[in-house]
């Protein structure tokens, strides 16, 4: 009866080994995740907030960079996805307005949300914001709503929204800040 009962948990741990996520290797951080797939699943290094502030604002700088509109919608959650039919063509809208860069600065990332004490309802977003300058010395805010958990809706997990505002708009009050109520997308303010 030990012997059998021994056997049953052995091969439920093994059953429970092979279900896990397969790019995590021994529970430990992969680096050969996508960015994308880092903040779908939320194994990253270090703490969200350094994480967003970091690696995700450079990946969406290079991917903007480069013009590359799938590596860019591959940030985005399965729930921007479903909802917005129109990304493809926003995300070619910004590429299209951004500014050519010239320094990158005041980057950070501010926290929202937490979890009730006693159940397993949560929600967790980030604001990734920078100021961006273009060579002609114009300022342009940048700002990217990412979400890293939500209990009521897991395939909001990702990034939400990304919004690009010129000092013009914003003084002119000719912009919205868009939260993770409003329908995800990409916002052009110029």
């Amino acid at each position: 009866m030990k012997k059998s009962c021994i056997y049953c948990l052995v091969i439920v741990l093994i059953l429970v080994a092979l279900t896990g996520c397969s790019k995590l290797l021994n529970g430990k951080y992969d680096p050969d995740l996508s960015i994308g797939e880092q903040i779908k699943t939320r194994h990253y290094e270090g703490h969200a907030s350094d994480f967003g502030k970091n690696q995700l604002l450079n990946e969406m700088l290079e991917c903007i960079k480069d013009k590359d509109v799938d590596r860019m919608m591959n940030l985005f959650s399965d729930y921007a996805l479903e909802e917005n039919d129109d990304l493809k063509e926003e995300l070619k809208h910004l590429y299209e307005s951004f500014p050519e860069i010239n320094e990158v600065k005041n980057n950070c990332c501010s926290v929202s949300g937490g979890h009730n004490r006693g159940s397993t309802e949560y929600e967790y977003k980030y604001q990734v914001m920078a100021d961006i300058y273009d060579t002609k010395g114009n300022k342009y805010g940048f700002i990217c709503v990412w979400i890293e958990g939500y209990s009521d809706n897991p395939n909001m997990q990702g990034l939400h929204s990304i919004q690009l505002v010129s000092e013009d708009a914003y003084w002119a009050d000719k912009f919205e800040v868009h939260v993770l109520e409003d329908r995800p997308g990409v916002y052009v303010y110029i």
